[in-house]
């Protein structure tokens, strides 16, 4: 992996051993967190028949389709080196800001861990790929965007900040077509990029969002309403009721809430693959892909019918994405693994509108912290973190 990261991928042992040693130390780091361990408890009655214990209980519960016999393996604990080279790029997705804060409370307790260095990129919310692709390069060639720290300010060019030195990118939902995007506009930036990661990143877009897409076309006056608070507050109940749009507040100008939706499209991620995806391939950056499958109990009772139809075209969908929706685009990039949550689970600390669903929606914690480390260990145990 460190001298032919591209080579070693395509080899399908070692394509194979990457995912398993990766859910191997997220299983110890989910087993050692006291918040996954209660997380993974069956609820009751249940629990009072289930026999798994430890490491079996959490995989069970955190990852879908868990095989038992990769808990068998008797593999040494995670080594982690330095850090001081690498800098791990998040890459947000629709309505951030709005949704909370992803990995809120999670980067800042991974900083203070291992001491890597992490920004969030400063994508606007309500904009298409294209768009953003000048937040991701703020982000990469100038270390300018979110500071992992709870509350904590931008990071602008009044701070001074250190430009990184390379760079792993990792894109949740909408993130993910926003980095392919980028990738594509700024080839030039691929040697600073070590890895990219797709972490339920919308790759090859959403059946959900062209439903989505049609129905905000079908609104009246769609233009001149996105452009105040008030208007988007009609736009987006439509499509997502309960929303709040309180934290609406920052560049509203810059709002394209049809060039969002419409990049999430299938129609439109299918014809940016077809056009590009060899192109990416061709930079020589490894990917990986993370991704979620949910059940009909696991989901509010807006988003079921949504789930219900991604159903028809994959059972092991998250509510928004399909399995091959959310896979990364290169031939060779491993799957590490299928995570047992919904969408917003897998990347918020609570439901976004739990105040508004909490008599509608199941509680089913994911473990979010001991994914997002057992990610900086693995990266660092295989030489693309340094």
């Amino acid at each position: 992996m460190t001298t032919d990261p591209i080579g070693a991928i395509a080899d399908p042992t070692i394509n194979q051993w990457l995912g398993i040693r990766f859910r191997n130390i997220f299983i110890e780091e989910a087993a050692n967190n006291e918040d996954a361990v209660k997380a993974s408890r069956a609820p009751f009655p249940f629990r009072l028949i289930d026999s798994k214990v430890g490491k079996a209980r959490v995989a069970a519960r955190m990852i879908k389709d868990f095989d038992p016999a990769e808990l068998e393996l008797d593999l040494p604990p995670a080594q982690m080196g330095t850090t001081d080279n690498t800098t791990i790029v998040f890459v947000p997705g629709l309505l951030t800001g709005m949704l909370g804060i992803a990995f809120e409370k999670v980067f800042p307790v991974v900083v203070e861990r291992f001491g890597v260095k992490i920004i969030g990129a400063d994508v606007h919310p309500f904009r298409g790929c294209e768009a953003n692709v000048s937040d991701i390069e703020k982000a990469v060639e100038q270390g300018l965007g979110r500071k992992p720290e709870l509350k904590a300010p931008l990071i602008t060019e009044q701070d001074n900040p250190t430009p990184p030195k390379e760079v792993i990118l990792i894109g949740y939902s909408k993130g993910g077509p926003d980095i392919l995007t980028f990738l594509v506009a700024r080839p030039d930036l691929a040697p600073k990029v070590k890895a990219v990661m797709g972490w339920a990143g919308a790759n090859g877009g959403s059946w959900l969002a062209d439903g989505m897409y049609e129905q905000a076309k079908a609104i009246p006056s769609f233009d001149t309403l996105q452009k105040t608070a008030t208007g988007l507050s009609v736009i987006l109940k439509t499509v997502y009721p309960f929303i709040s749009l309180g934290g609406f507040q920052d560049r509203p100008d810059e709002v394209d809430i049809l060039g969002a939706m419409k990049d999430l499209t299938t129609t439109e991620r299918e014809a940016f693959l077809a056009e590009h995806a060899q192109e990416i391939s061709d930079l020589g950056i490894p990917q990986f892909t993370f991704s979620g499958a949910t059940t009909s109990l696991d989901v509010p009772a807006f988003q079921l019918q949504g789930y219900r139809d991604l159903a028809k075209h994959d059972q092991d969908n998250d509510m928004q994405l399909t399995q091959a929706e959310a896979a990364m685009p290169a031939d060779n990039a491993p799957h590490l693994a299928m995570f047992h949550a919904n969408h917003w689970d897998l990347s918020y600390d609570s439901f976004p509108w739990a105040d508004s669903l909490r008599d509608v929606r199941t509680s089913l914690p994911f473990a979010r912290e001991p994914a997002m480390c057992a990610i900086v260990l693995f990266m660092s145990e295989i030489g693309l973190l340094t």
